[in-house]
C-alpha cells in the first residue's frame, strides 16, 4: 500500500534499460493483453517522450507516458497504477504533473484514448476536463474512445 514514502519522477527522452525494464514489467502485469514487443517499438520511434513514475520507496508503482503527435498536441499514449495502490490519488497525481509539464511546453491539446472497460480510466479524464471527440474501432477489432482537453497555457510562451 501507499505511504509517506511515495514520490514522483519526470524522464524527458529515452529511458535507462533498468528504468524500462521495470516499467515493462508493470505494463505486462497491468495489462491482460500487454504487448512488449510493440510497447518497445513505440518507446524506440516516439520522440520526445515523457514518462513520468511513481514509485512507494524504490519499487515502481504506476506511470503515465505520452509523447508529441504534432507541434500542438500531446498525445497520453498509457499508464496505469499497481492494483494495491488503486484510489489513493496517485493516477490522478501522474495526470497533473503530466499536464502541468505539457502546459510548460506550449502544447494547445492534451489527447488520449481509453476503452469501455477502463471505467476509472475515464471518469479521471472527465472529471479532469477532457471532452470525449470520438470513438473508432481499430484493427484489432477494439472501440476506442478519444479524449481531449484544451489547454489553459499558463506559461507567457
Amino acid at each position: 500500500m501507499a505511504n509517506a514514502k511515495m514520490s514522483y519522477q519526470s524522464i524527458h527522452g529515452p529511458l535507462e534499460r533498468a528504468t524500462q525494464d521495470d516499467i515493462l514489467q508493470l505494463y505486462q502485469s497491468l495489462f491482460d493483453d500487454a504487448d512488449v514487443s510493440f510497447f518497445i517499438e513505440r518507446l524506440k520511434t516516439q520522440a520526445d517522450v515523457l514518462s513520468i513514475l511513481a514509485y512507494d520507496n524504490d519499487r515502481l508503482v504506476g506511470f503515465k507516458i505520452g509523447y508529441p503527435k504534432s507541434p500542438t498536441v500531446f498525445y497520453s499514449w498509457i499508464g496505469g497504477v499497481l492494483k494495491g495502490y488503486r484510489n489513493q490519488g496517485i493516477a490522478q497525481q501522474l495526470l497533473s504533473l503530466q499536464e502541468e509539464w505539457v502546459i510548460d511546453k506550449g502544447f494547445k491539446i492534451l489527447q488520449t484514448k481509453s476503452m469501455n472497460r477502463f471505467k476509472p480510466m475515464m471518469i479521471l479524464n472527465l472529471k479532469n476536463g477532457f471532452d470525449i471527440t470520438k470513438f473508432y474501432t481499430n484493427s484489432k477489432s477494439q472501440t476506442k474512445i478519444v479524449f481531449e482537453k484544451v489547454l489553459k497555457n499558463n506559461s507567457s510562451k
